[in-house]
């Protein structure tokens, strides 16, 4: 219907007006984070936009809900300035008919949103890590979606999936003799770093040599050196930074070894909520607009509230989830109470509107 598309315009119209003001304040902020780095060897100040700008859509997922809350009060809060969703009531259209048509638009939001967290984010933001790692340490030699490479002398790595805690995942590891020509293919189905020492396991080695090739394999091995250490602080991935596949295979993985994984299926659920979460803040600013006054206020007074209100939000959910870690809370209950709890505030001040 035309009412439809009329509301979702709108919407669509003040959330992007919205992702402005927060990507031009994500951007201005960590332009300033990054200029103390700018110069460090290879990471000059192109490098440093693009890293910053590889980072940007992480940071727009974590802050999605509070996006669409202020874009839903900037659009629905226009709509009311301007006499129009009384000229609505007044022309029979009901409080749940502008609901349904707020909720179309936002399922298509949301969707846009899970999308984002799980593929785009995740993927910017490795790219950006190794991106700087390599500028800065030119041991890293390459990044994206090869994986890592990284050097060690005549020794190259390549590892496809680094993990938090020090874990790698399909490793490849290739040794030249001195004339540079190969003379080991290694491969090793996972490396973690214990005791001041790397354990890989699964380990299958490929001597060359003038004769042929002899293969061996071997269940796990020792190793004193493998990648530098110190490269975690840049590369390594929180729990948040991941993908909902890549948080359930290391969740199993921790419980598999009989290791605390609360932390990583919290990630999950919060992923798995945050479309949701998007919804039901962009329903929450429907009350908000029908109870004010029509020419309450302007367009700056609902961006600090929906600002307020967003921010809030952000606390409050963080909040939560992490104290249901700290007191042993199931991660579904942890990531799901703040999200209860806003919907049935939602519910219930969407039911009093006259």
């Amino acid at each position: 219907m035309i009412i439809d598309r009329y509301i979702a315009r709108s919407i669509v119209s003040g959330t992007l007006g919205a992702l402005f003001v927060f990507a031009a304040l994500f951007l201005f902020i960590n332009f300033v984070r990054q200029i103390e780095h700018i110069g460090t060897k290879d990471f000059g100040l192109m490098q440093a936009i693009v890293f910053i700008l590889l980072n940007l859509p992480k940071q727009l997922y974590e802050l999605a809900p509070s996006i669409i809350l202020l874009g839903g009060l900037i659009s629905m809060g226009t709509m009311a300035s301007n006499s129009e969703l009384v000229v609505m009531r007044s022309s029979g259209i009901t409080v749940s008919r502008i609901v349904r048509s707020v909720l179309q638009i936002g399922f298509v939001l949301a969707m846009l949103v899970g999308l984002m967290g799980e593929f785009v984010a995740p993927y910017a933001t490795n790219m950006a890590r190794t991106m700087r790692a390599a500028a800065m340490d030119d041991q890293v030699l390459v990044g994206g979606e090869h994986g890592l490479w990284a050097r060690d002398g005549n020794r190259y790595f390549n590892v496809k999936t680094v993990m938090p805690n020090m874990q790698l995942q399909d490793i490849r590891i290739y040794q030249l003799d001195e004339s540079r020509k190969l003379k080991r293919a290694s491969s090793a189905q996972s490396a973690s770093f214990k005791n001041e020492r790397w354990l890989l396991k699964n380990v299958r080695h490929s001597d060359i040599s003038a004769t042929g090739v002899k293969t061996y394999e071997n269940a796990q091995e020792e190793w004193a050196s493998l990648i530098k250490t110190d490269l975690f602080e840049v590369l390594r991935l929180e729990p948040q930074d991941m993908s909902m596949m890549s948080l359930m295979r290391y969740s199993e993985y921790l419980e598999a070894n009989e290791l605390d994984a609360a932390a990583y299926q919290l990630a999950f659920w919060m992923k798995l909520f945050t479309p949701l979460a998007c919804l039901v803040m962009l329903l929450i600013a429907i009350p908000m607009v029908f109870t004010a006054s029509p020419r309450s206020g302007g367009t700056g007074q609902r961006v600090v509230i929906g600002l307020l209100l967003g921010i809030l939000f952000f606390i409050f959910n963080r909040a939560i989830n992490h104290l249901g870690v700290v007191y042993g809370l199931m991660p579904i209950i942890s990531a799901a109470i703040p999200l209860l709890f806003v919907t049935c505030i939602t519910v219930f001040l969407i039911r009093r509107i006259r």
